[in-house]
């Protein structure tokens, strides 16, 4: 089969992979309250790129029959979209403990004195004036309503969902999703324009070739976007 037919089957399979593995378990969404769960800007990075990388590494094996070696700037590539979305996710993990937290300081107490429960009558018992019980005091602690959190809201919509906080778009998170899908898009047309050549008779070196190599510069602009959203994300829920 033509290694390029293989490619955009491997895009389409994997492609259906990842939206079943977003309806079951939602893999591109906030672990938050919400339903549907709003979508997170640093998981679908992580999967975007997962999924590019991915999908040219198995089309290389099934055209050619080999395993081909990853540049380090794919592994610095993948390391930065791990690396996005753990601090993303622990600074997230940080917003809900410190708003909980501010609730729970704030709860209001509520005291409840109910009548003392009564006593069954025994008709046996001689006739005697019953001691006086005392009431029954129930303190009813009350938190405070949790602000909305940014990763909560739910703009119902994809985009709005990955590039808005709570006050609305922001540039940061703008950039670094044109910069995502600029390289993304440019990988993809990449790899499809080396591995039309590719056979099972093909070199190692060749093989190798297939997965393109993204220059220090270029990793260097995509980590300053990953490291920018990531700095101004710990912003975003500060009053």
């Amino acid at each position: 089969m033509n290694p390029t037919i293989i490619y955009f089957l491997v895009l389409i399979f994997l492609l259906f992979g990842v939206v079943f593995l977003q309806i079951k378990f939602c893999i591109l969404s906030n672990s938050s309250m919400p339903h549907p769960k709003p979508y997170s800007f640093s998981r679908w990075q992580l999967v975007w790129w997962t999924f590019i990388i991915f999908a040219s590494f198995i089309s290389v094996i099934i055209a050619s029959g080999k395993i081909p070696t990853f540049d380090n700037s794919t592994l610095i590539l993948l390391g930065i979209g791990s690396i996005t979305t753990i601090a993303a996710t622990l600074i997230d993990i940080s917003d809900n403990d410190n708003a909980a937290n501010t609730a729970n300081a704030n709860a209001t107490q509520t005291v409840v004195v109910s009548p003392p429960p009564a006593a069954p009558a025994d008709p046996n018992a001689p006739v005697t004036a019953a001691p006086e019980a005392a009431p029954v005091v129930t303190v009813v602690n009350t938190p405070a309503p949790q602000p909305v959190l940014a990763q909560s809201i739910n703009h119902n919509s994809f985009f709005l969902d990955i590039l808005s906080d709570r006050y609305g778009i922001n540039i940061h998170r703008l950039q670094a999703f044109v910069f995502n899908v600029v390289f993304g898009v440019w990988f993809i047309y990449t790899t499809v324009m080396h591995i039309k050549n590719i056979t099972i008779a093909s070199a190692q070196p060749a093989i190798d070739a297939v997965i393109p190599v993204i220059t220090n510069n270029n990793l260097i602009l995509l980590g300053m976007s990953a490291g920018i959203y990531t700095t101004l994300k710990t912003t975003e829920n500060k009053q």
